[in-house]
Protein backbone atom coordinates (compact mmCIF):
# COMPACT_ATOMS: atom_id res chain seq x y z
CA UNK A 1 0.00 0.00 0.00
CA UNK A 2 1.61 3.55 -1.04
CA UNK A 3 0.53 6.12 0.89
CA UNK A 4 -1.55 9.17 0.32
CA UNK A 5 0.78 11.76 -2.01
CA UNK A 6 3.77 9.56 -1.86
CA UNK A 7 5.82 8.36 -5.04
CA UNK A 8 8.70 6.67 -4.70
CA UNK A 9 10.84 5.69 -8.16
CA UNK A 10 10.97 1.74 -8.85
CA UNK A 11 14.91 1.84 -9.12
CA UNK A 12 15.01 2.74 -5.10
CA UNK A 13 12.55 -0.59 -3.77
CA UNK A 14 14.30 -2.85 -3.23
CA UNK A 15 11.47 -5.27 -3.57
CA UNK A 16 10.60 -4.55 -7.35
CA UNK A 17 14.20 -4.71 -8.44
CA UNK A 18 16.34 -6.96 -10.58
CA UNK A 19 20.00 -7.62 -8.52
CA UNK A 20 21.54 -6.13 -12.26
CA UNK A 21 19.19 -2.95 -10.94
CA UNK A 22 20.13 -3.40 -7.42
CA UNK A 23 24.24 -3.42 -8.68
CA UNK A 24 23.79 -0.29 -10.58
CA UNK A 25 21.92 1.83 -7.61
CA UNK A 26 25.14 0.69 -5.31
CA UNK A 27 27.10 3.03 -7.24
CA UNK A 28 24.74 6.01 -6.44
CA UNK A 29 23.99 4.84 -2.70
CA UNK A 30 25.24 2.35 -0.02
CA UNK A 31 22.36 3.44 2.34
CA UNK A 32 19.46 1.42 2.79
CA UNK A 33 16.26 2.11 5.03
CA UNK A 34 14.43 -0.63 6.98
CA UNK A 35 10.87 -0.04 7.89
CA UNK A 36 10.22 -2.03 11.39
CA UNK A 37 7.12 -2.26 13.02
CA UNK A 38 4.40 -4.20 14.27
CA UNK A 39 1.15 -6.24 13.75
CA UNK A 40 -1.12 -5.48 16.48
CA UNK A 41 -3.98 -4.48 17.74
CA UNK A 42 -4.76 -0.58 17.68
CA UNK A 43 -8.16 -0.11 19.73
CA UNK A 44 -11.24 0.27 17.44
CA UNK A 45 -10.41 3.32 15.15
CA UNK A 46 -7.16 2.48 14.00
CA UNK A 47 -5.51 -1.20 11.34
CA UNK A 48 -3.73 -3.53 12.75
CA UNK A 49 -0.67 -2.00 10.28
CA UNK A 50 0.05 1.09 11.92
CA UNK A 51 3.13 0.19 12.85
CA UNK A 52 4.24 -0.76 9.95
CA UNK A 53 2.10 1.80 7.62
CA UNK A 54 3.95 4.64 9.26
CA UNK A 55 7.43 3.97 8.76
CA UNK A 56 7.12 2.72 5.47
CA UNK A 57 5.79 5.79 4.29
CA UNK A 58 8.13 7.85 5.58
CA UNK A 59 11.07 6.20 4.21
CA UNK A 60 9.17 6.20 1.02
CA UNK A 61 9.37 10.29 0.99
CA UNK A 62 13.22 10.07 1.74
CA UNK A 63 14.01 7.25 -0.41
CA UNK A 64 12.37 9.66 -3.08
CA UNK A 65 14.31 12.42 -2.21
CA UNK A 66 17.55 11.20 -1.01
CA UNK A 67 17.85 8.80 -3.75
CA UNK A 68 18.86 5.28 -1.21
CA UNK A 69 17.31 2.02 -1.47
CA UNK A 70 14.61 0.72 0.65
CA UNK A 71 13.92 -2.42 2.03
CA UNK A 72 10.61 -4.33 2.45
CA UNK A 73 9.32 -4.03 5.96
CA UNK A 74 9.65 -5.73 9.35
CA UNK A 75 5.78 -6.86 9.92
CA UNK A 76 6.49 -8.84 13.27
CA UNK A 77 7.58 -7.11 16.17
CA UNK A 78 7.77 -7.65 20.05
CA UNK A 79 4.41 -7.15 20.88
CA UNK A 80 3.55 -9.52 24.06
CA UNK A 81 1.44 -6.88 25.58
CA UNK A 82 -1.06 -6.03 23.04
CA UNK A 83 -2.08 -9.55 22.81
CA UNK A 84 -5.48 -9.59 24.68
CA UNK A 85 -7.12 -8.50 21.85
CA UNK A 86 -7.20 -10.59 18.56
CA UNK A 87 -4.86 -9.95 15.60
CA UNK A 88 -1.70 -9.23 17.49
CA UNK A 89 1.24 -10.65 16.78
CA UNK A 90 4.68 -11.09 18.91
CA UNK A 91 8.19 -12.62 18.41
CA UNK A 92 10.19 -13.13 21.04
CA UNK A 93 13.02 -10.37 22.08
CA UNK A 94 15.76 -12.84 21.26
CA UNK A 95 14.25 -13.78 17.92
CA UNK A 96 13.39 -10.49 16.91
CA UNK A 97 17.11 -9.44 17.70
CA UNK A 98 18.94 -11.69 15.84
CA UNK A 99 16.24 -11.41 12.64
CA UNK A 100 16.85 -7.77 12.15
CA UNK A 101 20.67 -7.99 12.70
CA UNK A 102 20.76 -11.07 10.07
CA UNK A 103 18.74 -8.65 7.91
CA UNK A 104 21.37 -6.33 7.93
CA UNK A 105 24.32 -7.90 7.72
CA UNK A 106 23.18 -9.74 4.57
CA UNK A 107 22.84 -6.49 2.96
CA UNK A 108 26.29 -5.91 3.79
CA UNK A 109 27.66 -8.74 2.27
CA UNK A 110 26.13 -7.15 -1.55
CA UNK A 111 27.20 -3.48 -0.45
CA UNK A 112 25.34 -1.71 1.88
CA UNK A 113 27.55 -0.09 4.09
CA UNK A 114 24.60 2.44 5.92
CA UNK A 115 21.59 1.06 7.58
CA UNK A 116 18.68 2.94 9.29
CA UNK A 117 16.12 0.77 11.05
CA UNK A 118 12.89 3.26 10.99
CA UNK A 119 11.40 2.34 14.00
CA UNK A 120 7.44 2.44 13.98
CA UNK A 121 7.05 0.32 17.35
CA UNK A 122 8.95 2.99 19.05
CA UNK A 123 8.99 2.64 22.66
CA UNK A 124 8.65 -0.58 23.35
CA UNK A 125 11.13 -2.74 21.02
CA UNK A 126 13.90 0.08 21.05
CA UNK A 127 15.63 -1.68 23.85
CA UNK A 128 15.99 -4.69 21.02
CA UNK A 129 17.30 -2.22 18.31
CA UNK A 130 19.53 -0.16 20.16
CA UNK A 131 21.06 -3.77 20.97
CA UNK A 132 20.79 -4.52 17.12
CA UNK A 133 22.84 -1.05 16.19
CA UNK A 134 25.82 -1.87 19.26
CA UNK A 135 26.12 -5.12 17.06
CA UNK A 136 25.98 -4.15 13.56
CA UNK A 137 28.33 -1.62 14.36
CA UNK A 138 30.98 -3.25 16.71
CA UNK A 139 30.32 -6.79 15.30
CA UNK A 140 29.78 -5.74 11.69
CA UNK A 141 31.57 -2.73 10.25
CA UNK A 142 28.14 -1.25 9.16
CA UNK A 143 26.96 2.33 9.98
CA UNK A 144 23.65 1.40 11.67
CA UNK A 145 21.62 3.37 13.31
CA UNK A 146 18.15 2.89 15.62
CA UNK A 147 15.27 5.71 14.35
CA UNK A 148 12.59 5.53 16.40
CA UNK A 149 9.64 7.77 14.53
CA UNK A 150 8.80 9.19 18.38
CA UNK A 151 12.23 10.91 18.24
CA UNK A 152 12.32 12.54 14.68
CA UNK A 153 9.04 14.06 15.13
CA UNK A 154 9.51 15.28 18.72
CA UNK A 155 9.09 18.80 18.40
CA UNK A 156 6.31 18.59 16.25
CA UNK A 157 4.38 16.54 18.29
CA UNK A 158 5.33 19.17 21.38
CA UNK A 159 4.22 21.87 19.68
CA UNK A 160 1.12 20.73 18.27
CA UNK A 161 -0.13 18.11 21.08
CA UNK A 162 -3.50 18.67 22.25
CA UNK A 163 -4.28 16.55 24.75
CA UNK A 164 -2.37 15.34 27.86
CA UNK A 165 -1.73 11.63 27.55
CA UNK A 166 -0.88 10.30 24.32
CA UNK A 167 0.76 6.33 24.37
CA UNK A 168 -0.76 3.66 22.31
CA UNK A 169 -3.17 4.41 19.28
CA UNK A 170 -3.99 8.25 20.32
CA UNK A 171 -3.46 11.63 19.24
CA UNK A 172 0.11 11.10 17.30
CA UNK A 173 -0.78 8.09 15.73
CA UNK A 174 -3.98 8.35 14.27
CA UNK A 175 -2.93 11.97 13.36
CA UNK A 176 -0.47 10.41 11.32
CA UNK A 177 -2.98 7.70 9.77
CA UNK A 178 -4.99 10.86 9.11
CA UNK A 179 -2.38 12.11 7.18
CA UNK A 180 -0.75 9.40 5.13
CA UNK A 181 -4.00 6.40 5.14
CA UNK A 182 -6.88 8.34 5.90
CA UNK A 183 -9.31 5.73 4.69
CA UNK A 184 -8.02 3.30 7.09
CA UNK A 185 -9.05 5.22 9.91
CA UNK A 186 -12.66 5.52 11.64
CA UNK A 187 -12.81 8.58 13.82
CA UNK A 188 -15.92 8.17 14.38
CA UNK A 189 -14.83 4.80 16.49
CA UNK A 190 -12.15 7.08 18.13
CA UNK A 191 -12.77 6.81 22.20
CA UNK A 192 -10.37 8.46 24.79
CA UNK A 193 -9.27 6.01 27.67
CA UNK A 194 -7.40 7.86 30.36
CA UNK A 195 -4.71 6.22 32.51
CA UNK A 196 -5.79 5.06 36.39
CA UNK A 197 -5.50 7.75 39.36
CA UNK A 198 -3.39 5.04 40.74
CA UNK A 199 -0.40 5.13 38.11
CA UNK A 200 2.81 4.56 39.62
CA UNK A 201 4.57 8.02 40.07
CA UNK A 202 7.87 8.48 37.38
CA UNK A 203 6.02 6.17 34.94
CA UNK A 204 3.72 8.62 32.95
CA UNK A 205 1.53 6.58 30.57
CA UNK A 206 2.76 8.92 27.69
CA UNK A 207 5.12 9.33 24.85
CA UNK A 208 6.26 12.33 25.69
CA UNK A 209 5.66 11.95 29.95
CA UNK A 210 7.80 12.20 32.95
CA UNK A 211 8.88 8.73 32.39
CA UNK A 212 12.03 8.73 34.64
CA UNK A 213 12.29 4.28 35.28
CA UNK A 214 12.13 2.07 32.30
CA UNK A 215 9.32 0.05 32.96
CA UNK A 216 6.92 -2.22 30.98
CA UNK A 217 3.47 -3.78 30.89
CA UNK A 218 2.05 -7.52 30.21
CA UNK A 219 -1.23 -8.22 28.44
CA UNK A 220 -3.08 -8.59 31.67
CA UNK A 221 -1.81 -5.12 32.52
CA UNK A 222 -3.04 -3.38 29.53
CA UNK A 223 -6.26 -5.29 29.24
CA UNK A 224 -6.77 -3.90 32.86
CA UNK A 225 -6.16 -0.42 31.75
CA UNK A 226 -7.97 -0.47 28.57
CA UNK A 227 -11.21 -1.73 27.40
CA UNK A 228 -10.41 -0.52 23.79
CA UNK A 229 -6.68 -1.40 23.17
CA UNK A 230 -6.33 2.81 22.98
CA UNK A 231 -4.80 4.39 25.68
CA UNK A 232 -4.90 8.23 25.44
CA UNK A 233 -7.11 10.61 23.21
CA UNK A 234 -7.33 10.15 19.90
CA UNK A 235 -10.38 12.28 19.13
CA UNK A 236 -8.14 15.29 19.11
CA UNK A 237 -6.04 14.35 16.31
CA UNK A 238 -6.37 15.71 13.11
CA UNK A 239 -4.70 15.26 9.33
CA UNK A 240 -3.07 18.96 9.52
CA UNK A 241 -1.07 17.91 12.96
CA UNK A 242 0.10 14.24 11.28
CA UNK A 243 1.09 16.16 8.15
CA UNK A 244 3.43 17.83 10.61
CA UNK A 245 4.63 15.08 12.49
CA UNK A 246 5.11 13.49 8.69
CA UNK A 247 7.29 16.63 7.33
CA UNK A 248 9.49 16.85 10.48
CA UNK A 249 10.31 13.13 10.24
CA UNK A 250 11.10 13.31 7.09
CA UNK A 251 13.42 16.33 7.09
CA UNK A 252 15.47 14.90 9.84
CA UNK A 253 16.04 11.60 8.41
CA UNK A 254 16.61 13.04 5.47
CA UNK A 255 19.47 15.19 6.66
CA UNK A 256 20.98 12.02 8.35
CA UNK A 257 20.51 9.85 4.88
CA UNK A 258 22.65 13.15 3.27
CA UNK A 259 25.27 13.51 5.81
CA UNK A 260 26.12 9.55 5.31
CA UNK A 261 25.99 9.90 1.57
CA UNK A 262 28.77 12.30 2.11
CA UNK A 263 31.46 10.28 3.94
CA UNK A 264 33.77 8.12 2.05
CA UNK A 265 32.86 5.00 1.06
CA UNK A 266 34.59 2.18 3.01
CA UNK A 267 35.16 -0.42 0.05
CA UNK A 268 36.11 2.81 -2.71
CA UNK A 269 39.56 2.32 -3.38
CA UNK A 270 39.99 5.36 -4.51
CA UNK A 271 38.75 6.94 -0.92
CA UNK A 272 42.09 7.48 0.06
CA UNK A 273 43.43 8.98 -2.99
Amino acid sequence: MTAQGTTVPVAHRLATMTWQEVESALSETRTLLIPVGSTEQHGHHLPLGVDVYMPEAIAERVAAETGCLLAPPVWYGVSPHHAFKPGTFSVESETFQRYIRDICVSAGEWGVENVLLVNGHYLVQDPELDIVVRELTAEHGLRAFHVPLVSVFADAARAARLSDVSFHAAEFETSLMLALFPDLVDMDRAETVDPPDDALPLTDYDAYGDNRVGWALSAERMNALTHTGSLGDPTVATRETGVKLVDQAVKNITTLVEALAGLKSQNDPEADE
